[in-house]
């Protein structure tokens, strides 16, 4: 009788347990779930605020699509005749100081274009957080970069001694606020989703705050035998909500970065012991809630070779991946002004060496317009080291071989990026 008259109290207590759980959770729930409200409402402003960086470059790129319909040129041959292939040598020219030469064996590149929107992109890890997201009428694909969290480039083997970098980086949301974040490029000894966890590193760090600065670069740890730690502090407030393009060379020990067409950092004995053999991006209180943004785009690490004439020399030919063209276009980017000036320098030293321009594509697209988009290509370059460098044009020819002659596997973005390249041939 006693358990009989007791059991309804203890059902009732478990009950009132089983309430308060739930309520405890619902409440838990809506808390998250306003979290992530807020932090997506925070980089929907955020990417509202940078699609007026990318207006200017689309009308650059309607216009330049435009002056290409107009060349009818046949492909094929090596025709030395003058066409409107190349329409922006007068931009070009803006990066005369630019003395960065890209690594010529592409060993890693993503643009995000297979990753969907919204989901971390598949060739990349962290140990925080990220995600793929779309910029106004950019085509492309970015990297958004998170809180605090490190950004690691999946690699089938450690980096070599001499290698480039190379990304777009674009910022909004600092300036007026006050905010501030952090990005580290760090150059680890181990793959680790932090510089702290890596053990000894060296690193560049950028201040994204009212004014886009170059910070300090600095390396610490147990294989740091010389302490090295140099406050930069050049604050670029032009480059504050800004799109960007960052170069980085290593050379063995020796560290040095571009912003731009500027070099900020060079660094001859930073990079100690095995520092460098793995590569990070690591966000500091970057906060979307807050709308602060930054993400990448275009990332590319390329091995160092051997130099242009000694190619020429012992082979008679060198092919190069660090001439960058817009998508599905002829014209010459920028940032391909340090290679053009080496080529055209080469050029300079010895006025008995003439050169054939061949132009190479991936697979992306029908074998046709490969072909003629590679013709194209070859002119443009062609364009650019006569009426940029004064090369005599009876010293350059070019034609363009499309898809046809593929040097790597176009089933992979790595692969492809090593396939689109511009061979120069003596003869």
């Amino acid at each position: 009788m006693l358990f009989l008259f007791t059991m309804p109290f203890a059902l009732q207590a478990q009950l009132n347990k089983r309430i308060k759980r739930a309520a405890k959770q619902t409440v838990e729930n809506k808390a998250a779930q306003k979290t992530a409200e807020t932090v997506d409402d925070g980089i929907d402003k955020s990417i509202d605020a940078v699609k007026g960086l990318f207006s200017k470059k689309k009308n650059d790129r309607d216009t330049g699509e435009q002056n290409e319909m107009a060349d009818k040129e046949q492909p094929g041959g090596s025709s030395n005749a003058s066409s409107p292939a190349d329409t922006a040598i007068n931009d070009f020219a803006v990066f005369s100081k630019f003395t960065f030469i890209p690594g010529d064996k592409v060993l890693f590149y993503d643009d995000f274009s297979l990753d969907a929107a919204g989901d971390f992109p598949v060739n990349w890890e962290t140990g925080g957080s990220g995600e793929v997201v779309k910029l106004g009428n950019d085509p492309g694909n970015w990297l958004s970069l998170q809180r605090r969290s490190g950004y690691v480039p999946t690699m089938p083997a450690a980096l070599p001694e001499n290698y480039t970098i190379e990304f777009d980086l674009v910022t909004n949301g600092y300036g007026k606020s006050g905010a501030s974040s952090k990005l580290h490029l760090g150059f680890v000894v181990k793959k680790a989703y932090s510089m702290g966890q890596a053990g000894s590193s060296a690193d560049i760090e950028l201040l994204l705050s009212r004014y886009f600065t170059v910070n300090r670069v600095s390396n610490f740890g147990s294989e740091a035998k010389i302490k090295v730690g140099t406050n930069i502090v050049r604050q670029l407030p032009e480059l504050t909500n800004a799109r960007m393009h960052i170069s980085i060379a290593v050379n063995k020990q020796r560290l040095r970065c571009w912003i731009n067409e500027e070099k900020y950092v060079d660094v001859p004995s930073i990079l100690q012991g095995n520092m460098g053999k793995y590569f990070i991006i690591e966000a500091m209180d970057v906060r979307p809630e807050n709308g602060q943004f930054a993400a990448i785009s275009n990332f590319r690490i390329a091995e160092t070779g051997e130099d242009l004439r000694s190619k020429l020399m012992k082979d008679g030919k060198f092919s190069t991946s660090g001439i960058f063209f817009n998508t599905n276009a002829a014209m010459v980017k920028k940032e391909s002004y340090g290679v053009m000036k080496s080529i055209a320098n080469l050029l300079k030293s010895d006025n008995n060496i003439k050169l054939q321009i061949v132009g190479h594509t991936d697979d992306v697209g029908n074998n046709a317009s490969n072909q003629e988009l590679s013709v194209r290509r070859a002119e443009a370059v062609k364009n650019i080291l006569v009426k940029e460098f004064q090369i005599e044009e009876s010293r350059l020819q070019f034609s363009g071989k499309g898809e046809t002659t593929p040097i790597d596997d176009n089933t992979t973005e790595k692969g492809r990026a090593n396939n689109r390249r511009v061979e120069f041939i003596k003869f």
